[in-house]
């Protein structure tokens, strides 16, 4: 092939990637448009269906629905900022573009009143072309388009392997009461493939040997350098995420290319953290100073109310009453079954669980209820199944006969067979016995009312 014919193949080929280019723009607007939407919508809708199944997880399902939410809401919270300032960027750009042709020559800087001659000299010197700004948006849009599904695509990886490390050393050590400690190891592990790999790599390969060429043909070097870099393929996909990041790299700023990268991580971490936390919390906020948890914890909470649903009930599983205030002789009283915290205090406290009424007698021996710190005879509470709310457990009647009118409280206690020091069953948990407060607004007919006014009266005669 002559020089003439090659160099007509290049400008042929160059001619082509400019008009699939210029396709390209139109796509990555309509692609930022539609993304945007779904992407600021998912993460509620995400929390809402692991909400509606969470009573039903098993340890290891709930190490994923906790640990997939949290990297899925920050990735889509993360990536929505970057569409949003993507979406800016274009946005500038189609609209320099317009003014270009609508004026060629740029600015008239002969028509200028608001400027006087010093400031008009500053600006002609430091202002550049509209040619040269379209030109840097364009790069900075489609640099930023990049680096999102870069992003996206490392993300996703890591979480997929970091699931399934979790799960497995989860599961080790929930066989010995110590699901955090497997936890934590599991991200010990993650954390040397994603952080202490690679920069060995960087102090072996770009310092050490880069330095002292002879090093790279010493079969250790070469061998640990071969063992670091599987590991590293492990945390993210190389095939996939290096053609890209290589290419911004040298056509860019290299510091500034892996400083996004490694602030975009970060942010996913902290977003998706903060989003979980807020969706299974009332608040994140350090200001309730003076109302903190523990205090609510002894008075009203509306979870234990069946008329005051919120989002934060599905992955509760507190005792429930149907409303604060009840005119009735008797309050039906709901307590909860949840497999992930009951199922280790059965095996630990019942023997024989073979027959349906012995589960059931088992299940009761995980209350006690009181009112007014009158004991009810839990023997009387019947299994349940709350289809309307998801969730088993057994159910019951608080009596209320014979109280006065105004405020009392129910109390009830989950594990009472533990005493003060003993240690949780596993060390998921701070405390092995919990005391859940449910205050009632007890308001009885008018003719209740007037029956015990007469029997007052009439004990007071007597």
């Amino acid at each position: 092939m002559s020089n003439r014919e090659k160099k007509a193949q290049d400008l042929q080929h160059t001619e082509t990637m400019d008009r699939l280019r210029d396709r390209t723009d139109e796509l990555e607007l309509i692609i930022s448009s539609l993304t945007l939407f779904a992407l600021l919508t998912l993460p509620g809708w995400l929390f809402a269906k692991v909400g509606n199944i969470f009573m039903h997880l098993s340890t290891s399902m709930v190490i994923i629905t906790n640990v997939g939410a949290s990297i899925f809401s920050g990735v889509c919270y993360v990536l929505a900022a970057c569409f949003i300032v993507h979406l800016m960027a274009r946005a500038y750009w189609v609209g320099l573009i317009g003014l270009r042709s609508a004026f060629p020559k740029g600015i008239n800087w002969n028509k200028t009143p608001s400027l006087g001659p010093i400031l008009r000299r500053h600006y002609q010197r430091i202002l550049p072309s509209v040619d040269s700004v379209i030109n840097k948006t364009d790069q900075l849009a489609s640099s930023l388009f990049a680096v999102i599904s870069l992003l996206t695509l490392s993300v996703l990886w890591f979480g997929t392997v970091l699931l399934v490390t979790l799960v497995i050393t989860a599961y080790i050590g929930s066989s010995f009461g110590a699901t955090n400690a497997g936890i934590g190891i599991g991200v010990i592990i993650m954390s040397t493939l994603l952080l202490v790999c690679p920069l060995l790599l960087y102090l072996l390969d770009a310092q050490l040997v880069a330095r002292l060429p002879k090093l790279g043909n010493s079969r250790t070097i070469k061998a640990l350098i071969s063992l670091l870099r599987q590991l590293s393929e492990l945390a993210y996909p190389q095939r996939l995420v290096l053609p890209v990041q290589l290419t911004l790299q040298s056509n860019t700023k290299p510091f500034l290319v892996s400083l996004a990268m490694i602030l975009g991580v970060i942010a996913i971490v902290v977003i998706g953290n903060t989003s979980t936390a807020a969706w299974r919390n009332f608040t994140i906020s350090d200001e309730y100073v003076y109302v903190d948890d523990e205090q609510v914890q002894k008075g009203f909470r509306s979870t234990h109310y069946e008329d005051m649903p919120s989002s934060l009930d599905g992955v509760r599983g507190w005792p429930r009453v149907e409303s604060f205030t009840t005119s009735d002789s008797y309050v039906r009283l709901f307590l909860p079954y949840q497999p992930l915290r009951d199922n280790l205090l059965v095996k630990e406290y019942c023997k024989d669980i073979e027959t349906p009424e012995s589960r059931s007698n088992c299940f009761r021996k995980l209350w006690n209820v009181s009112i007014n710190e009158v004991d009810v005879a839990i023997a009387d509470f019947v299994i349940a199944e709350r289809a309307d709310i998801n969730m088993r457990g057994l159910i019951g009647l608080v009596p209320m006969a014979g109280l006065r009118p105004g405020m009392h409280e129910i109390s009830i206690v989950h594990n009472p067979l533990a005493n003060e020091s003993a240690t949780p069953v596993d060390d998921r948990y701070s405390t092995s016995s919990v005391t859940f407060t449910i205050p009632i607004a007890f308001t009885p007919p008018y003719e209740m009312s007037l029956e015990r006014n007469s029997s007052a009266e009439g004990d007071l005669k007597n």
